[in-house]
């Protein structure tokens, strides 16, 4: 059920109806050519502005590829293996890893964990002199067989 209106609202509500009858006579619609034409303006700016953001981001980052393949000045050693060398800090009779703490009275013995290396050997890290000549390994004689 519904409740009855008071009578004020419908003198509000004629009144509004009146002002939008007459202000819709008074629009002029814009003509359908120029709303096209905007439209057009528009998706040309925006192809414009994506274009040119691909252009720095092509430039960019060839600029930054070109400063990195610029950088190689120091001249880079041969990728060998490190040749373990004798240690001239280490006498040889001793090893700082076969030393441990004196074992209490009721504590098991001492086990010594494995190395990769022998306690006299480490791995060299220093490049090979450079005069000396890169050591080239010899091919197999099945690469350089001619299968007939």
């Amino acid at each position: 059920m519904t409740e009855p209106k008071a009578p004020a609202d419908d003198g509000l509500a004629d009144a509004l109806k009146r002002a939008a009858a007459s202000g819709g006579l008074l629009a002029s619609p814009v003509p359908a050519h120029e709303v096209s034409a905007r439209g057009a303006r528009r998706r040309l700016r925006t192809y414009a502005v994506g274009a040119a953001l691909a252009v720095v981001l092509v430039s960019g980052g060839t600029a930054f590829a070109a400063l990195q393949l610029g950088r190689g000045g120091d001249p880079v050693g041969p990728a060998v293996p490190p040749s373990p060398t004798r240690s001239a800090s280490l006498p040889e009779s001793s090893s700082l890893t076969d030393r441990s703490p004196s074992p209490g009275p009721d504590s098991s013995p001492p086990t010594r964990t494995p190395s990769r290396f022998p306690a006299t050997l480490t791995p060299s890290t220093s490049l090979p002199p450079t005069g000396s000549a890169t050591p080239t390994v010899p091919t197999p004689p099945s690469a350089t067989a001619s299968g007939g």
